[in-house]
């Protein structure tokens, strides 16, 4: 794991890991990784010993990072919240004629939380 355009991995920030298809030759995960030297964005499939490397340093732990279906923040695996329905009131002006007509929109979301520093994220449940 390196940036091609700045040639080191010294700005390296991680996204998501997932696993990859079985392989015969060690643990292989698809990885996603940014560049903060350059802005590059970029994927591949890598041995996770090399991911490993990376995640033992808190440098490359920055923001959220998805790992497998476990979100991590403050490189700590975020707790999750009671469901919570959230409700969207909005107008509907096509109705012609100056009239409106509220429609009411209810969503059952997931909401996970940081447990270190109380960053909140909602998920579509």
């Amino acid at each position: 794991m390196w940036c091609p355009k700045c040639r080191t991995d010294d700005y390296l920030v991680l996204h998501a890991i997932e696993t990859a298809q079985a392989q015969t030759v060690g643990l292989i995960v698809d990885v996603s990784y940014s560049c903060t030297g350059c802005g590059s964005i970029l994927s591949h499939y890598t041995p996770f010993r090399e991911v490993a490397a990376k995640l033992n340093t808190a440098t490359n732990l920055e923001g959220l990072i998805l790992f497998g279906d476990t979100y991590l923040h403050c490189s700590e695996p975020m707790t999750t919240v009671p469901l919570e329905v959230r409700r969207s009131v909005t107008a509907n002006t096509g109705l012609g004629d100056g009239l409106s007509q509220l429609l009411d929109v209810r969503l059952r979301t997931k909401i996970l939380r940081c447990v270190s520093c109380g960053f909140r994220l909602e998920l579509p449940a």
